[in-house]
């Protein structure tokens, strides 16, 4: 399996996840201005901005150790074109990251919140 592929995957099972926890996903892999947010998901009044990390070990390290800061300064600028839509201004930002370690087609799911701040 291509890392492509690995990573979509990981992304699904990372989505099937929050949703399992009451979230509602608003978009996923929303693009622009060069950068890329994976999911975006609403949890009450708050607008959760998701990096998701899938590996098949933690040996190289945690997941949300690989969300550099020059990747969360895209997210964030990500984040702030998005919020900038009228019906996404009300809500509150949050950060988080959602590692997925895969274990042959098996994905378990760990949900870090305020992974970073703008």
């Amino acid at each position: 399996m291509d890392k492509k592929t690995i990573g979509a995957r990981g992304e699904q099972a990372a989505a099937a996840f929050l949703r399992d926890r009451g979230y509602r996903i608003v978009q996923a892999n929303y693009r622009v201005a060069g950068a890329e947010v994976d999911i975006i998901a609403l949890c009450g009044d708050i607008l959760c901005f998701v990096e998701v990390k899938t590996r098949k070990s933690f040996a190289h390290g945690e997941p949300e150790a690989f969300v550099t800061p020059a990747k969360q300064r895209k997210i964030i600028r990500a984040a702030k074109i998005f919020r900038a839509r009228e019906a996404y201004r009300r809500y509150r930002v949050r950060f988080d990251v959602v590692s997925v370690l895969r274990d042959g087609a098996a994905m378990a799911c760990d949900h870090l919140e305020n992974a970073f701040e703008e």
